[in-house]
């Protein structure tokens, strides 16, 4: 008696194939909406978190921090430039590194060949934050000796602008935002830069670089060219717009490239990978998620403190 083997035919395991590689396509998009649905989570609690900071340096110094300030009375005091991110610091569970940043010094300190980290505050300027970065953004670090932030403050309408809650020397208080806190923003998303000291050239990015203008102001003209700041958002420790502000002159994900120049300010949209839009902080404390195509007249209406407009949903 013979015995009859059994298998598969090729036709049967091509089909089992074709069905597994079916469901595979199936799943993947599914896995991957749920792993963006609980970062796009994770990210509004990030920015709640960092809102409560806020809230809290003002409950305890009657006002918000300013983007930064100059300090005329400390040496190299033009220099000093902490961020309002470094001033919360102690309300983020960061307390030790607080105590280690020497917030009683400059950040910088000119050599008189260039402009570096004061020393003691190198070390502790250089770390990563996890608090500070946006799981949805693709890149860890943008520039060696620094650690970035993907959260920003709000700065204003934009330009030289100073009708947002932070800038240069600012201390706005709660009775200051007229326009309401639920109308005026506070912080926002914005994608890290594409790194400086780049050994191998990369695509040109819209979303991760700057253009710098030539000119002392800002215009169509001359923003319209790329020339080269891919270290935007590098450093959370320095108050600059260039690496922690945002202000409202574009919408948000903006397909324009963002532009700064030395004398006339900055044109820094909020920009995400969150899909449809960007999470926007208010100075209430809430986190909304504003479209990519939002008005633009309500978007920056939403940047002013004081501007007499009423933002609607």
């Amino acid at each position: 008696m013979t015995t009859r083997r059994t298998g598969f035919t090729l036709i049967e395991l091509l089909v089992v194939i074709a069905i597994i590689a079916v469901l595979v396509g199936l799943l993947v998009p599914a896995v991957q909406k749920v792993r963006e649905a609980a970062n796009r989570m994770k990210c509004q609690n990030n920015l709640k978190q960092l809102g409560l900071a806020m809230h809290m340096h003002h409950d305890d110094l009657q006002a918000f921090p300013p983007s930064y300030m100059n300090r005329p009375d400390l040496p190299s005091g033009t220099f000093y430039r902490w961020s309002a991110l470094a001033m919360v610091t102690p309300y983020l569970e960061q307390t030790n590194l607080y105590r280690q940043l020497n917030l009683g010094a400059s950040l910088y300190v000119f050599t008189g060949t260039a402009v570096t980290p004061r020393p003691e505050n190198a070390p502790w300027v250089k770390l990563p934050i996890p608090l500070f970065i946006c799981p949805s953004d693709s890149r860890a670090t943008v520039e060696a000796d620094w650690g970035p932030t993907s959260y920003l403050v709000d700065v204003g309408s934009g330009g030289t602008a100073t009708d947002g809650v932070f800038y240069v020397g600012a201390k706005i208080r709660i009775p200051d935002i007229t326009d309401g806190t639920s109308n005026t923003g506070m912080m926002s998303e914005s994608l890290l830069g594409q790194g400086v000291g780049l050994t191998v050239p990369r695509p040109f990015d819209n979303q991760r670089v700057m253009a710098w203008s030539t000119g002392s102001t800002l215009s169509d003209s001359a923003c319209g060219g790329y020339t080269g700041r891919e270290d935007r958002n590098g450093r959370w420790a320095d108050g600059a717009p260039l690496y922690t502000g945002f202000d409202h002159h574009y919408t948000p994900n903006a397909p324009l490239p963002d532009c700064t120049t030395r004398g006339g300010g900055n044109w820094k949209a909020s920009r995400s990978n969150h899909s449809g839009g960007v999470n926007l902080l208010v100075c209430d404390g809430s986190v909304r998620f504003t479209p990519n195509g939002m008005n633009q007249a309500t978007w920056r209406a939403l940047g002013t403190r004081a501007g007499g407009e009423v933002a609607s949903e």
